[in-house]
């Protein structure tokens, strides 16, 4: 008879859904975020693999996720589900309502912002909140400044600008957004060992986008160099870091918050109804234009403005043909702005190159206008005109293909009748007047008047209008 004690079967603990690790909340947190706006980085890649100059918009929430893991210590204190459930509810709804007015009250500067974008923001927060508490989510606060700064396209077009434009511009600051996501991802890590890190990233993704653009476009360079790079480095960086923390704490560690299957089932009912709302709007292409229309319209006379190779790129231009006016005949020009890519012209589309004391919106131009499918109108408000030598405008503008170019053309007429005021020249997009002038008129709870435009105007810019479309024999123009 064997003398060994009987051998005790342990039964493997299984972990359940009140007490899911670090690691699987935050792929939680990744599904149900991407799941509620899937169609608006959909969109996102699909002007990336266009030639959008914002493709870096694509690894965004990569990044954030990335930055997220980076906090794998719980907060101190006690937690409460229910309190981070009100938290989350009550910044979700008012941030989200705050989105919508916006989007409402000033749609072209919101089209602009890409306004929706910081929705995924915000249901991003709003998921880490519930899933690893409100006090998680405030020591997160440099992730929130980062995602402000890079979940809409306007904020890096603008920089590059400032920066020369060039493509090398571009390839240095995607690569900085990657290495600022490895330095705010290495939290724990050693200061030293940090700052090799981000610089070695950086250097590196840099070297990737500039060798790979020229061979498979900018949006793999970009998923390499911003998105696969940045993500291998915080690896390495965490494999070489022997601190424990997170789920390998000691038992006296704080613990994360307790879930519940209601709970999630809850947020992937959110998540799908966000799916629903963010759908992306579809685009049309754009009508054929002759590629000398404009000389078969008697334009002459063009004056260059050389700062658009900075928004739009390189091989980017922008003319204007000058119409002279005279006594009751308003003076009017055409300006056309050219790029052979499409997307680079659709990533500013809500764009106003012109001057306005206050905002001014786009407008579906009325059929009298004989202006192309897809046609704007837009101007200035000459009632709240305050200084004598103020430029007032009426504009009508609309894309089209030109041989191997996209093109925006622009009617823009003066408001003026005496004909010697020519209309005001497009001017280099800023953050002042993309942001800090329309939050300051919102601010002030300004009411939003478009105001009345002469009629002598209007049959001005749609007499020009019509004589260009003819000129062009724009397919799928209407007829007159």
């Amino acid at each position: 008879m064997s003398s060994e004690p009987p051998a005790i079967a342990v039964a493997r603990r299984r972990v359940s859904v009140a007490e899911l690790p670090f690691a699987a909340r935050i792929g939680i947190a990744s599904i149900l975020s991407l799941i509620g706006y899937f169609g608006v980085f959909g969109q996102a890649f699909a002007d990336a693999a266009a030639g959008s100059r914002a493709a870096v918009l694509v690894v965004v929430p990569l990044l954030m996720v990335l930055i997220a893991t980076g906090y794998r210590q719980p907060s101190q204190g006690v937690g409460d589900s229910e309190s981070d459930w009100i938290i989350a509810a009550f910044v979700g709804i008012a941030s989200f309502t705050a989105i919508y007015l916006l989007t409402q009250r000033m749609p072209t500067l919101s089209s602009l912002w890409h306004l929706r974008s910081l929705g995924f923001v915000v249901w991003f927060a709003c998921l880490l909140a519930i899933l690893f508490g409100a006090r998680h989510v405030v020591r997160m606060w440099k992730l929130w400044v980062f995602a402000a700064c890079c979940a809409t396209p306007l904020p890096f077009l603008l920089t590059t600008a400032a920066l020369g434009g060039s493509e090398e511009a571009a390839a240095l600051l995607a690569a900085g957004v990657g290495a600022v996501a490895v330095f705010l991802a290495s939290e724990t890590v050693r200061m030293g060992r940090r700052l090799i890190a981000t610089a070695g990233c950086f250097v590196l993704a840099a070297v990737i986008e500039l060798s790979l653009d020229a061979y498979t476009g900018l949006l793999t360079a970009i998923i390499v160099g911003v998105g696969i790079l940045p993500v291998t480095t915080v690896v390495v960086l965490n494999r070489a870091t022997t601190t424990k923390i997170g789920d390998d704490a000691d038992a006296s560690a704080p613990r994360l918050p307790r879930l519940s299957p209601t709970s999630l089932a809850v947020l992937t009912v959110v998540a799908a109804a966000l799916a629903v709302v963010n759908q992306p709007a579809t685009r049309t292409d754009v009508p054929e234009a002759t590629a000398d229309w404009a000389t078969r319209a008697g334009l002459t006379a063009t004056t260059a403005f050389p700062f658009i190779t900075r928004t739009l790129g390189d091989d980017a231009t922008l003319v204007r043909y000058s119409v002279p006016g005279a006594a009751g005949k308003p003076a009017a020009a055409v300006d056309v702005m050219s790029s052979p890519n499409r997307a680079a012209l659709d990533d500013l589309a809500g764009a106003v190159w012109y001057p306005s004391a206050s905002p001014v919106e786009y407008r579906p131009a009325p059929p009298s206008a004989g202006a192309p499918p897809g046609a704007r109108i837009v101007h200035s408000n000459a009632d709240t005109a305050t200084y004598g030598d103020d430029q007032h405008w009426y504009a009508v503008t609309w894309d089209w293909r030109a041989a191997a170019a996209y093109q925006r053309v622009t009617v823009i007429v003066s408001q003026a009748f005496d004909g010697r005021d020519m209309p005001p020249a497009p001017a280099p997009l800023s953050l002042w007047d993309t942001s800090v002038r329309p939050a300051l008129w919102t601010t002030r709870q300004q009411p939003h008047v478009d105001g009345e435009v002469d009629a002598a105007v209007i049959n001005r810019a749609d007499r020009l209008t019509r004589q260009l479309v003819r000129s062009a024999e724009v397919v799928g123009a209407p007829t007159r």
